[in-house]
């Protein structure tokens, strides 16, 4: 018995499974592509590296460095590498000069659909190579000055007793209304 596929499926790039990018609110996935082309995010790196600034001090006649107090973070680049095309020429600049209007602005929130976390980040780069046909492979670069991820938001509670008698019975979900 032979199976034959009798429905002609159409396959996109742009499937649910796969990471968007969303800056400053705009999911560039869904804002780019519509039936004419499209923008498809296709890896994202920098998000898990951290590097930090470590302070030395060269000494005269010591093997090494010593390492001074108060370590810091450096900066965070992230790097968003994606696919744009359109069927048109005229498409296609219409394309990457709405992608240009929307990675406007400095410290904008950029996050991913594949996780639940945010960055604060400005276009550093965009590096487009030469615009020979109406589908290209790129990168964007986002500089995060403030490296750090930020999740959801968390409210703060105020406790009116600061004794734990008073609340070691209650359930902190009685505090916040949960």
């Amino acid at each position: 018995m032979r199976f034959v596929d009798t429905q002609a499926v159409s396959r996109t790039e742009n499937n649910s499974l796969a990471i968007q990018t969303i800056f400053n609110e705009n999911n560039l996935d869904k804002l780019l592509t519509d039936e004419n082309g499209s923008f498809v995010t296709l890896t994202v790196s920098g998000r898990s590296n951290l590097k930090q600034r470590i302070h030395t001090t060269e000494l005269p006649g010591v093997h090494g460095v010593m390492e001074s107090k108060g370590l810091t973070w450096d900066v965070r680049e992230i790097k968003v590498k994606y696919k744009i095309s359109d069927q048109s020429k005229e498409g296609f600049r219409r394309r990457y000069n709405l992608l240009n209007d929307m990675l406007k602005g400095s410290r904008k929130e950029l996050t991913f659909t594949d996780e639940d976390v945010s960055f604060y980040a400005t276009l550093l780069e965009s590096d487009v190579p030469e615009e020979s046909t109406n589908s290209l492979v790129s990168t964007i670069t986002f500089l995060c000055s403030d490296p750090f991820k930020y999740g959801k938001k968390h409210q703060t509670i105020s406790l009116r007793n600061f004794t734990w008698d008073v609340y070691k019975n209650q359930i902190w979900g009685d505090f916040i209304g949960n």
